[in-house]
């Protein structure tokens, strides 16, 4: 290309001279690059030259937001509207549908708001699976109701924002879908999936003040779930399990009692009743996994509750703690050595400004640091990592790893 070409919005690009180097590249390869682009941009680029006319319709990627340039929904509606019927009908890498609205959840939020955003977007996600997308990523305030995706492509899904009710997360048509992650939701609505190897949860309401939520992965090899809100989901068996991280925040509901005394009769409790046995709410499907954090905000005793299901950690080898493993005169560390016979990392992550009372009550003899264990004959290394070396319950620490066979050499303390 040489000379000058003006795009829709008068600016004047300028070229040296000479031919156009992108326009030297392979097809596919200009296609990749121009998949980078936000469609609106991908769509601009027809102004540059004759070549380029209609290459965008070609462009395996939709990339849609709502700049202040669209000057409302109506302007973002009408364009996507017309970019989806425009397109050629080639395959779709990826999809993702952005807002510029950010959402902090709330489970007091009046969602009907957002309601049409969900009715608006819906055709552009239908128009995306059945280009066999692989990567859908929506970042919009909408509260979903009725979403069923059918897809023997779909590989990753990542929802923002999202309130989602019904059946919305049953992914049991999605043959090949490997990775979902649902960040700053609400999930009012059970997660399924067969081939689901990867999921994240972060910052989300789940089922706050209802009925937990369930969730069924069994081919999960890796689990997160952060900083939520209401009550901890139930998982189902999840037996092929590599790596675990959860981390309770203060504002679990119904979590920090016994679950005789919780309060919420339709929370199921910290057990649920299978059969002739009592499965744990959480432990009991992490149980299986190498690698293992468990953390709270607070010194909430919601994993302890958990431990009365006595799950036994077979496969672990490393594990994370913080400072709710000192409750009850640290018998939550002392089941860990128990009950995790090829452990060979433990990491304690310690704040000792909760008062010392709090932590240390009656022993309870069921986890007394006399029983011997034997995981020393596996642990390599036990990282202390504390704001003081002077607590007393430092102290008491070292004396439970002591009994427990951990030669001092094999303590780091940070």
């Amino acid at each position: 290309m040489s000379g000058r070409a003006v795009d829709e919005g008068n600016t004047e690009i300028a070229v040296a001279g000479g031919e156009d180097p992108i326009v030297a590249l392979p097809d596919d390869v200009r296609r990749y690059l121009m998949s980078f682009l936000p469609s609106r941009d991908a769509v601009r680029t027809c102004v540059l030259a004759k070549s380029w006319r209609t290459f965008w319709k070609s462009v395996p990627a939709l990339r849609i937001s709502d700049p202040e340039s669209f000057e409302g929904a109506h302007g973002l509606s009408t364009f996507v509207d017309e970019l989806i019927r425009l397109r050629d009908p080639v395959p779709l890498n990826v999809c993702d549908i952005s807002s510029v609205v950010h959402y902090d959840p709330d489970p007091s939020c009046d969602f009907d708001r957002s309601d049409g955003e969900f009715r608006r977007m819906k055709p552009w996600l239908q128009h995306a699976v059945s280009n066999r997308v692989q990567v859908l990523r929506v970042r919009f305030v909408c509260w979903v109701t009725n979403m069923t995706l059918v897809s023997s492509h779909l590989k990753r899904v990542e929802f923002y924002d999202v309130k989602f009710e019904g059946r919305c997360l049953d992914f049991s048509s999605c043959q090949v879908l490997e990775v979902l992650e649902l960040i700053n939701c609400q999930i009012f609505a059970n997660i399924s999936s067969k081939s689901l190897q990867h999921l994240k949860i972060d910052g989300s309401v789940l089922r706050g003040f209802y009925a937990r939520i369930r969730i069924f992965a069994p081919n999960l090899t890796s689990f997160q779930l952060v900083a939520f809100s209401g009550l901890t989901p139930f998982l189902e068996s999840m037996p092929s399990l590599v790596t675990a991280s959860v981390k309770l925040g203060g504002a679990c509901i119904g979590e920090c009692m016994d679950c005789c005394s919780c309060g919420n009769r339709s929370c199921e409790g910290c057990t649920v009743q299978t059969g002739n046995n009592d499965s744990s709410v959480v432990l009991k499907s992490l149980s299986g996994a190498m690698n293992l954090e468990l953390t709270t905000e607070d010194n909430m005793i919601v994993f302890k509750n958990y431990l009365k299901c006595y799950p036994f950690f077979g496969k672990l080898k490393t594990l994370l703690l913080n400072q709710w493993c000192m409750v009850d005169n640290f018998t939550v560390l002392v089941y860990f050595l128990h009950h995790s016979p090829i452990l060979e990392v433990l990491t304690l992550q310690l704040h000792f400004e909760t008062r010392e009372e709090q932590l240390v009550t009656e022993t309870d003899e069921s986890y007394n640091s006399s029983v011997p264990s034997i995981i020393a004959n596996h642990l390599k290394v036990v990282k202390i990592i504390c704001d003081t070396k002077e607590d007393a319950r430092l102290h008491h620490i070292l004396t439970i790893l002591c009994t427990h066979g951990v030669p001092s050499e094999q303590i780091d303390i940070q």
